[in-house]
């Protein structure tokens, strides 16, 4: 009798027991569920390779990224990069992907956790200050910062190999006048309209720059006096036809200063200044003429 109790009490806890264990199994067949669930539906990349090379896993955030389908993906040998990745989007928008690379388990075997995110905003974003930081708004040309960043490169390539180098000073006449009569709008077009035909005549390679106001630089590598003479003539006589604006014919022109060096350690700054000052030069001889 006493060992029909036993034997009963055994079978109850025996199934107990496995009640027990079918319910951690549905507890963790749910967690599971719902863990998938959320990795599918991440905005970011998630790519299961196990130890033999082959993708188990992939959520539809990564074959986005990866501009191809999971269906591509699950099964195949994986063959994308480790770091980065671009890809493009079905409307050919092109994608920039980070990407980190760990180890984990996957059904109990050793795999690679691939999480991959977009950054192509982030990077469209960096990329837009680092535009804005370096050229001139107005103009779009290289400011001051970038043309004194090429300037010291320019003289740095000349370290190794000696060069003459040119730098023409060029300034807008009447610029000032123009934004007092008819305002700073008009004058932007006219600065607009000088940085395009500076750009036009210039030598491909040479880098046109506005330093601001009427104030436009020229750098030149590798060139001659004679070179540097005429392209200082090119930037002159492309001022002799009219500009019109907003329906306005203005006659604008630009007095250009030329400085040249062949000293690899002279001060970017010190040959701005010679530039700008043979600049004031011309500029007082035309007033000269210009008053007789």
């Amino acid at each position: 009798m006493a060992s029909d109790e036993g034997e009963r009490r055994g079978d109850d806890e025996g199934n107990d027991l496995r009640q027990e264990v079918r319910e951690l199994r549905d507890r963790l067949t749910n967690v599971e569920g719902h863990f998938r669930g959320v990795v599918d539906n991440s905005t970011d990349g998630v790519i299961v390779v196990n130890r033999d090379g082959i993708v188990v896993f992939a959520n539809t955030a990564a074959a986005v990224l990866l501009g191809t389908t999971r269906s591509q993906l699950v099964g195949k040998a994986a063959s994308f990069p480790v770091v980065s990745t671009t890809s493009r989007r079905p409307d050919n928008e092109v994608i920039l992907a980070d990407m980190r690379v760990l180890s984990t388990d996957w059904d109990d075997e050793p795999a690679v956790l691939a999480l991959m995110r977009d950054i192509t905003e982030r990077s469209m974003a960096d990329a837009e200050m680092a535009y804005r930081a370096t050229h001139d708004p107005v103009t779009g040309l290289p400011n001051r910062y970038l043309l004194d960043d090429r300037l010291k490169q320019a003289l740095a390539r000349d370290r190794r190999q000696p060069k003459t180098l040119g730098v023409l000073f060029c300034d807008v006449d009447g610029l000032k006048g123009i934004n007092d009569r008819l305002g700073h709008g008009v004058g932007d077009q006219v600065l607009m309209e000088t940085a395009r035909r500076i750009e036009a005549v210039i030598r491909p390679g040479d880098t046109a720059a506005h330093l601001g106001g009427d104030e436009f630089v020229v750098l030149c590598e590798s060139i001659d006096e004679d070179g540097a003479t005429a392209v200082a003539s090119r930037v002159e006589t492309a001022f002799d036809v009219p500009m019109t604006v907003d329906g306005v014919e203005l006659t604008v022109g630009v007095s250009v200063g030329l400085a040249l060096t062949t000293d690899p350690d002279v001060i970017p700054a010190d040959l701005l200044a010679e530039a700008d000052h043979a600049m004031y030069t011309v500029k007082q001889r035309r007033r000269r003429q210009a008053a007789r």
